[in-house]
């Protein structure tokens, strides 16, 4: 009899323990596809700017991924030109800025500004792939591990509500059938010198 109730009390706690092991595995797995960086909130963002970011970046491939302040960066090549940079991990370097290898739930943001007249950057709208816009925005990125795709929307735009020497802010609005960025986001300036 003492050894039944030992057999049934060990082959309980064992149930017990698989299916507690199984939660956590499916927690896991919906972890890795919603990928969320902490947010954080600049103390005195200027008037134009927002306080912290909403940006956020939707795929199959990166899930959802949110970009704090703290990890986003605008990369001026000269007055026309720029790329911005959002990423989820914290080890970017804007003096290398492709030296971070894009691995596990790292997910990484991009898209170029440029005024093909070479006038200077300044707060205003640029419309995806409008050919006949002096504004240029080409490409929309959303960067893993797996793949670096882009969004390909139409009506996509990016609007730059400030744009000075400490910060660069503005609004994405991208969406296609597969992916989306979108948000409010904060930046902080990086004059690139080659």
């Amino acid at each position: 009899m003492k050894i039944q109730k030992f057999l049934i009390l060990t082959l309980s706690t064992a149930l017990i323990l698989s299916a507690c092991s199984k939660t956590e595995e499916k927690a896991a797995s919906v972890e890795e596809n919603t990928v969320v960086a902490k947010t954080d909130e600049v103390a005195n963002a200027p008037e134009g700017c927002p306080k912290n970011n909403t940006l956020v970046a939707k795929s199959e491939e990166a899930g959802t991924a949110a970009f704090s302040a703290a990890n986003s960066w605008f990369l001026s090549w000269g007055p026309e030109s720029g790329t911005f940079y959002f990423m989820n991990y914290n080890d970017f370097d804007p003096k290398k800025y492709s030296a971070h290898e894009i691995k596990g739930t790292d997910v990484k943001a991009s898209f170029d500004l440029r005024n093909k007249d070479k006038s200077p950057l300044k707060a205003g709208v640029w419309n995806y792939r409008q050919k006949a816009e002096n504004n240029d925005l080409s490409w929309l990125n959303i960067s893993t591990e797996k793949l670096a795709g882009g969004v390909f929307d139409d009506n996509g735009k990016v609007e730059i509500t400030y744009f000075g020497s400490d910060y660069v802010c503005g609004k994405v609005t991208a969406t296609d059938s597969s992916s989306s960025l979108n948000g409010e986001f904060i930046a902080k300036f990086y004059d690139w010198k080659f």
